[in-house]
């Protein structure tokens, strides 16, 4: 398994990976219209315009020439006077989870950070995501817990916090 810089080809499977695991881990939590109008070609035209921008930063796992995981990050998008960095997506196959894959794409993302002058970041999470628990594994601190509306409905968002992201341990 090799960690490299997402690229402009990498935008469809990063699509897939990101429907497939959504639909994995949020099929009896989110509505089911909502995860059913999920669409590839959308999905693949908005990580396009992400890989185009130069404030998104994004890594993918591979393997064996298969995409199998995949992150993005940048700025922090609220203004957080503490957290410097933001991790946007953190997506790895359900059938390779737990082998380090989250860890590894985490790791990248916060080398990269520290390159352009973050040393802090943050990520916020639906709390009934039922792996949010890995960012305390990796040395995130719980923050706090939010109401935000999302897919028509009201849910709660966990947030974790790195204030120095050189602490990140799997």
């Amino acid at each position: 398994m090799q960690i490299r810089p997402s690229q402009k080809a990498d935008a469809h499977s990063m699509a897939c990976i990101y429907i497939q695991t959504w639909q994995d881990t949020y099929l009896s939590v989110i509505p089911y219209d909502y995860l059913s109008s999920m669409s590839i070609p959308r999905h693949e035209k908005a990580f396009l315009n992400e890989l185009n921008s130069k404030h998104i930063i994004s890594f993918v796992a591979e393997s064996d020439g298969r995409i199998i995981g995949f992150t993005t990050g940048g700025y922090e998008r609220n203004g957080d006077a503490v957290y410097g960095g933001e991790i946007y997506t953190l997506y790895v196959l359900k059938n390779l989870q737990r082998q380090g894959i989250g860890t590894g794409l985490v790791s990248a993302l916060a080398m990269q950070f520290e390159l352009i002058g973050i040393y802090s970041m943050l990520v916020r999470v639906l709390e009934l995501n039922p792996y949010r628990h890995f960012y305390k594994k990796i040395n995130g601190l719980f923050l706090q817990t939010e109401k935000k509306s999302f897919a028509g409905e009201i849910m709660a968002m966990e947030t974790y916090g790195w204030l120095d992201i050189s602490l990140i341990d799997g």
